[in-house]
C-alpha cells in the first residue's frame, strides 16, 4: 500500500494541510496517509514513532506556506534553527533516506526558500522538484495533478527489478509533480537603447536573453523570456513628472524568477487558443496585439493555454509587471528619462479636453506621431530583459485588484488580491490612444474586469512558484 507522510507546521499551514489530507485520504485511503502528531499514541517517543512511520513511507510532502521559513517559538528563536524542531526532524530524516521521495508542496503563494536560508541539514530541499496547491478555484486542479504524479511514481516504484534487494539503496525515480519547465533554454539577441532628456539615443548595445517558444499549432508560436529574480524599488518618486498618489509609497519588492511573454498576446495567438478574435484592428492584424478583451477573457486564455501545454500560465502580478518593465532601470521609462514615438506607440500629439491640455511629449522630449491604432508587436526596441512593447501599444491586464496606494502591499512579488476595490482590476503600460505620461513604468490604471476596449490587451507569464486566483 502506498504510504504518504505530510510534514507541515501548524502555525503556517494547518487549514490547507487539512484539505490536502482530506483529498489524499479520499483517493488513497486513510491508512495510506500520515499527517499529524495526533496520530501518535500517548506516551510514545516521537522520534521512534517518526522513524517507524518513515520506514513505511515512500513519499514525504513538505507543506511550505509563507511563514514556514521564519516561524519562531515563544522566545523569538526561529524554529528551524532548533535541532529538536519536529518539522526539521521530519525533513532531516526524510532527506537522509534514499528510498523516500521528498516533495516540497507550496501553499498560500509561498516560494521555495533559498539554500542559504536553511539549516545545513535541509539544504537539499530547494533542489527537489516541487508542486503547488493554490487557493480556490485552483485547489482541486492542483491536487488532481499531484495525485496523478504520485500514482505515476508509485507505479514506477512497484515495477519489478532485476535485483529487488537493492531497492532501498536506490534513489527514488524522479516524477514531474509541477508544470513542465521548458526543457531547452535557447537564447536570442536584441538591441537595447538609452536616450537622454531630449529623447536622443545616446547608447545602443546588444543584449542576450533566454527564451522558450510554445507551439500553438499551424505554425503559430508564443515566445516567453526568462526574467531573473531580484529586488527592485516599486512605485515612483515624489518628483517624477506625471506621478499620481497611487504610485506610492515606494517600497522594495523581492520578485522570484519567472517567464514572461516576449510580446503582448497577438491576435493570431489568441485565435489559435480561443478560436475567436474580436479585435477592432483585425485587418492585417495577425501580428498585432489582441485587444478589446476583458480581464475575464485574458484569464480564460491563460486557463486554456495551461490545458494545452501542461504549464500554469496566468496574468502577471502588478509587481512582476513593473519589475519586468523596468529591467533594472529606475527612470520613468526603460529607455531613460523620456520617450519618443520612434521608440513606442502612443499618442505623441497634444490633446485639449474640457479645458485641460494633455501634452504629446514627456519632459524635455519631443512631440511625435499619433498612429491612431495598434502596431505589430516587436516594432520598437526591447528593454534589457528582452521584452517588447512594455511602453504603449496596449494596456496590459494584471492579476491584482485595485488599491489606491501601496500601503500594506506585498513585498514578495505576489498578487495583491485582498482588500482594495474588488470590482476593479489593474492595467499597466499605456497604449496607442494615451499620452506618454501614462506609459511610464510606474503608471497604474484601473478598469472593470468585464471592460472591453480597443486599447486593452495582455501578456502571459509562467512561474511554478506563483499561485493564481480569479
Amino acid at each position: 500500500m502506498p504510504k504518504i507522510f505530510i510534514s507541515y507546521r501548524r502555525s503556517d499551514s494547518e487549514d490547507v494541510a487539512g484539505r490536502i489530507y482530506d483529498r489524499l485520504v479520499a483517493h488513497f485511503g486513510h491508512d495510506a496517509i500520515f499527517k499529524d502528531v495526533d496520530d501518535i499514541p500517548f506516551g510514545v517517543d516521537f522520534r521512534d514513532y517518526l522513524n517507524t512511520s518513515l520506514d513505511q513511507c515512500q513519499v514525504v510532502l513538505a507543506v511550505i506556506g509563507k511563514s514556514w521559513l521564519m516561524a519562531t517559538d515563544a522566545s523569538g528563536r526561529r524554529r528551524l534553527d532548533n535541532p529538536a524542531d519536529w518539522v526539521r526532524l521530519e525533513l532531516e530524516e526524510s532527506l537522509r533516506r534514499p528510498d523516500v521521495l521528498v516533495v516540497p508542496l507550496l501553499v498560500s503563494r509561498a516560494s521555495l526558500p533559498r539554500v542559504d536560508e536553511l539549516p545545513e541539514s535541509l539544504r537539499a530541499l530547494p533542489y527537489r522538484n516541487g508542486a503547488q496547491a493554490r487557493p480556490d478555484p485552483d485547489f482541486h486542479k492542483d491536487m488532481n495533478r499531484l495525485i496523478v504524479g504520485l500514482e505515476q511514481y508509485f507505479q514506477q516504484r512497484n515495477q519489478p527489478t532485476a535485483n529487488p534487494s537493492s531497492r532501498r539503496d536506490r534513489p527514488p525515480r524522479a516524477v514531474n509533480l509541477q508544470p513542465k519547465r521548458p526543457p531547452a533554454v535557447p537564447t536570442f539577441s536584441f538591441d537595447v537603447v538609452t536616450v537622454d532628456a531630449q529623447g536622443n539615443i545616446t547608447e545602443r548595445r546588444q543584449a542576450e536573453a533566454n527564451y522558450h517558444s510554445e507551439d500553438l499549432g499551424n505554425g503559430i508560436k508564443l515566445d516567453l523570456v526568462h526574467i531573473p529574480g531580484g529586488e527592485f524599488l516599486m512605485g515612483s518618486p515624489a518628483g517624477e513628472k506625471g506621478r499620481s498618489d497611487d504610485e506610492g509609497p515606494q517600497h522594495r519588492v523581492q520578485v522570484p524568477e519567472f517567464w514572461m511573454g516576449k510580446f503582448p498576446v497577438t491576435q493570431a495567438q489568441y485565435q489559435a487558443v480561443m478560436g475567436e478574435n474580436s479585435s477592432r484592428f483585425s485587418e492585417n492584424g495577425s501580428n498585432r496585439p489582441v485587444e478589446s478583451v476583458s480581464w475575464h477573457d485574458a484569464v480564460a486564455f491563460c486557463e486554456k493555454l495551461s490545458e494545452l501545454t501542461s504549464r500554469d500560465y496566468r496574468l502577471p502580478t502588478e509587481a512582476e509587471w513593473e519589475y519586468a518593465c523596468r529591467a533594472g532601470t529606475t527612470t520613468p521609462f526603460y529607455f531613460g528619462p523620456t520617450i519618443t514615438t520612434e521608440l513606442a506607440n502612443y499618442r505623441g500629439t497634444d490633446l485639449t479636453y474640457e479645458g485641460n491640455t494633455f501634452p504629446g511629449n514627456y519632459g524635455q522630449g519631443p512631440k511625435g506621431d499619433f498612429r491612431q491604432q495598434t502596431t505589430e508587436v516587436g516594432s520598437f526596441p526591447a528593454n534589457a530583459f528582452g521584452l517588447y512593447d512594455m511602453h504603449g501599444n496596449v494596456w496590459e491586464w494584471c492579476q491584482d485588484v485595485w488599491h489606491s496606494s501601496y500601503a500594506g502591499a506585498p513585498r514578495d512579488g505576489s498578487a495583491w488580491l485582498e482588500g482594495g476595490n474588488q470590482d476593479l482590476r489593474l492595467l499597466r503600460g499605456g497604449s496607442w490612444a494615451f499620452h506618454p505620461t501614462f506609459c511610464r513604468a510606474a503608471c497604474r490604471f484601473l478598469l472593470l474586469p468585464d471592460g472591453r476596449l480597443d486599447s486593452r490587451g495582455f501578456r502571459v507569464v509562467w512561474s511554478a512558484a506563483r499561485t493564481y486566483a480569479s
